[in-house]
């Protein structure tokens, strides 16, 4: 049975990732249409009026001026303990691979397979720091270059040192160059495919639960093999037939599916405790990934013994835990994004908010009024299980005392990789307004996409109204294009008083990558501030 480790456990970790899929596809859609559903829908008339919420905003304090030097600092925590926890995990699995004696030690090839075998900092980084496709694809050549640079340079030194020439240099870093794209290709495709931004929100939640199940099942397959091989027992679970074998594997799936919901529910609890990020989530199933991976390949030499691979992500995960409290995030508060948008342009929405939004995390929380455009971007563990179990109704501002409990609960903190949290208010059809003139109070920059913005949008047209009622405009960046109707934007605020003073309006024609980039850029370089 050892024989067939390798190809069961492969076998089973690609039911997992394949089926983490089309479970993610229709868990985003089923989402998607109850938040729409819902928003349809209007809450209780017991709210007053929406200026109400106005007084008292929440204290903030003093705002640290080098805010582009905090960014680079948590940035660069960030990268050294993942970084460590990488090497860490790596060697670990470099020692297994060596004790299974599949291959003879020498320093040379102990550092190029720790180094291979380290390759998931990668992607965990690119994730983590929100690194568009052009950097990502920089910081995978300079990964893949350094090492071979590093081989070469051991080879020619050794080389020169012990006076053998059995092996050009060249040649060593051409074969370390071979063995990383070797070890990281089949589950840097699967990796690209759960880290796709249309699903990755579920991905990571989805994929845990169905590891656990899949594995499970397959333990459990195994347990009754052995017990067949017993003649007493196997009367025992022929007791129904011999072809009702399948009858105990369907009764198994019962406490191993609740044991996937409780390790769920136990993940969420600790999101809510701010142990881990989102983002974090999404690289910790990165290295679940890989570890079932080596652990399946590690069985080709020892069998179900390869499963102690599985050990590789709980010293990654050590790792990450003991750096992230030995070197604790910035205390200085953050500067708070309100994102506002014309809804209904999801595609180019979902651009805007993975090169904007998702850098602005290290600088602080952001808000926005929940919508299904960006559903499957701001879904998060805790959302996908209040989805799950049918609570997810009970997020939604219906009356004025949900809209003030959420007020109070608004996330200030870091978590512990640094980043802050985006957190969503889901709107009943006639309380959004409330909570936008609220967040107004309570945020510091302004984000607001006006691409395809004309007569139409009322509902842009009122936040444009309450912009500038409450003196925000020197706060917020407009993103325009050729479809936004600037003669309308202009005669909006003239009417109420603003006449045509300067805006910061920065347009996006071709929805590229340096044009976000300037639109950040943008937002760096306001001086926020409430009013």
């Amino acid at each position: 049975m050892d024989r067939l480790a390798p190809g069961i456990l492969f076998l089973y970790l690609l039911y997992a990732v394949l089926l983490t899929i089309p479970v993610s596809l229709v868990l985003i859609w089923w989402y998607k249409t109850a938040v729409g559903r819902s928003m349809a829908v209007a809450g209780t008339a017991d709210l007053p009026a929406a200026t109400d919420y106005l007084a008292p905003p929440i204290a903030t304090s003093p705002r640290s001026p080098g805010l582009q030097n905090l960014e680079a600092r948590v940035r660069l925590r960030l990268s050294v303990v993942y970084i460590f926890a990488a090497l860490c995990a790596a060697l670990f699995w470099t020692l297994l691979l060596f004790r299974s004696g599949g291959l003879d030690f020498t320093p040379l090839r102990g550092v190029i397979v720790t180094y291979t075998y380290a390759w998931p900092a990668v992607p965990t980084l690119i994730a983590l720091l929100a690194l568009d496709r052009r950097r990502s694809f920089q910081v995978l050549l300079g990964y893949v270059a350094l090492g071979v640079l590093a081989t070469v340079l051991w080879s020619a030194i050794s080389q020169s040192i012990s006076g053998s020439r059995a092996t050009s240099p060249w040649m060593n870093g051409w074969q370390a160059a071979r063995l990383i794209a070797v070890t990281a290709s089949l589950p840097g495709l699967i990796l690209l495919i759960v880290a796709n931004r249309r699903i990755r929100g579920v991905s990571p939640l989805v994929l845990a639960g169905l590891l656990v199940f899949t594995f499970s099942a397959a333990f459990f397959n195994e347990f009754l093999i052995r017990l067949a091989d017993h003649s007493g027992l196997l009367r025992v679970l022929f007791v129904f037939g011999a072809t009702r074998m399948g009858l105990w594997f369907m009764l198994a799936t019962v406490p191993v599916g609740y044991l996937c919901w409780r390790l769920l529910v136990l993940l969420n609890r600790q999101f809510q405790r701010k142990s881990f990020s989102d983002m974090q989530f999404l690289a910790d199933s990165f290295w679940i990934i890989v570890s079932f991976a080596i652990a399946a390949d590690l069985a080709t030499s020892l069998g179900w013994k390869g499963l102690w691979a599985l050990g590789g992500f709980a010293v990654y995960r050590a790792v990450v835990s003991i750096g992230f409290a030995l070197w604790r995030a910035p205390r200085e508060p953050g500067v708070s994004l309100l994102v506002l948008r014309v809804f209904g342009f999801q595609r180019r929405t979902e651009k805007l908010f993975d090169s904007v939004v998702l850098r602005w995390r290290f600088r602080g929380p952001v808000r926005m009024i929940a919508g299904t455009d960006l559903a499957a971007r701001t879904i998060d563990p805790d959302d996908s299980l209040a989805f799950a179990s049918g609570a997810l109704r009970t997020r939604f501002v219906g009356t004025a005392d949900d809209l003030t409990s959420r007020l109070r609960q608004l996330d200030e903190a870091r978590d512990p990789d640094g980043h802050f949290r985006v957190t969503e208010f889901f709107c009943r059809a006639n309380t959004w307004t409330h909570a936008l003139v609220a967040l107004l109070a309570r945020s510091d920059a302004i984000l607001m996409d006006l691409r395809g913005f004309n007569q139409n949008r009322s509902g842009c047209l009122f936040e444009l109204d309450q912009l500038k009622l409450h003196g925000r405009l020197p706060q917020t960046i407009f993103v325009v294009d050729s479809n936004t109707d600037l003669n309308l934007l202009n005669s909006t605020l003239s009417q109420i008083g603003a006449g045509f003073a300067p805006l910061h309006l920065e347009e996006v024609k071709t929805d590229s990558i340096q044009a976000r980039n300037r639109v950040y850029r943008a937002l760096e370089s306001l001086n926020p501030g409430h009013v």
